[in-house]
């Protein structure tokens, strides 16, 4: 009968997804495998993968399945949600797959499967899952998310993960398609990224031809870094979150509030918003400059 303890254990830590190698390793023949199968408690997936009809067919479950199924590796932007870096699970699940793989019919969802090798020292196994490590995981899925620099920051902030690794990472695969962008973002968030993000929104007031502002200017302790006096109007940039501890956003939180309690309309705008959203931020600007001024008269 095999292994029956063997069988639930496998299909528990692997979101009731098995394929026909574990069961056998776990004891059952290919007789008791069809005997599953042909009572549907076990639902085949593809050729010699199946999940288990008691559990759940989860996003997990699927992940393992196509891996399972292609014989690959799971990497860019499905292996960013396996990590735990983004929160909704793209389509199609994206796999690296070794040169000589043959599809075993795996029709449950859409798979970009790329003929890809990575070096032993980006690969490791998460949650028994062949996937891509962290570093070289934020690094690719930078090229395929919407907004790769949000994903960058979030995950030098929340995750364990350094820049110095990321930087490791990219040397090692230095002539990887894509890279020359990521390397623009690490270089841009190992430098300043507030005095850039400033520098942005500075260039797009003068080309708005707006008038009234002074740059850095002094509010009782604090300075504000683009401030309309007049209209008690003040704009606060942000660089990259990584930069930023937890006394710098005390101290933010702090000098906001001042400025809010004394009357003044606090806009705050970060590196990403002025790169990816410019018009959009200026455009806010624009509203809330016109009212201040309509209370004026």
């Amino acid at each position: 009968m095999g292994d029956v303890g063997s069988v639930a254990a496998e299909l528990a830590a692997h979101d009731g997804v098995i394929t026909a190698g574990r069961a056998m390793a776990c004891g059952l023949t290919r007789a008791q495998i069809r005997t599953r199968t042909e009572s549907g408690e076990w639902r085949r997936v593809a050729r010699g993968v199946f999940r288990s009809a008691a559990h759940p067919y989860t996003e997990a479950a699927l992940v393992r399945g196509a891996a399972a199924a292609h014989g690959g590796l799971v990497d860019r932007s499905t292996a960013a949600w396996w990590h735990g870096l983004v929160d909704d699970l793209a389509m199609p699940l994206t796999l690296a797959v070794p040169a000589a793989a043959q599809p075993r019919g795996w029709s449950e969802c859409r798979v970009q499967a790329v003929r890809r090798r990575y070096d032993a020292a980006d690969v490791t196994r998460v949650r028994g899952l062949p996937v891509t490590r962290l570093p070289m995981t934020i690094l690719t899925a930078c090229l395929e998310v919407p907004d790769g620099a949000r994903l960058l920051d979030g995950a030098l902030q929340t995750q364990p993960v350094t820049l110095s690794d990321l930087t490791t990472c990219l040397e090692r695969n230095a002539g990887r398609r894509g890279f020359a962008v990521v390397r623009r973002l690490l270089s841009i968030v190992g430098g300043d990224t507030e005095s850039a993000a400033e520098r942005l929104f500075v260039g797009a007031v003068r080309a708005e031809r707006l008038t009234g502002w002074e740059l850095q200017y002094r509010f009782g302790r604090w300075r504000v870094d683009v401030a309309w006096p007049v209209e008690k109007v003040a704009v606060e940039i942000d660089g990259w979150a990584f930069h930023h501890g937890v006394r710098q956003f005390e101290r933010d939180r702090t000098k906001r509030n001042a400025l809010a309690a004394a009357g003044w309309v606090v806009l705050a705008f970060t590196w990403h918003q002025l790169t990816y959203e410019l018009e959009s931020c200026l455009r806010q600007l624009i509203v809330v400059l016109a009212g201040r001024r309509a209370e004026l008269g």
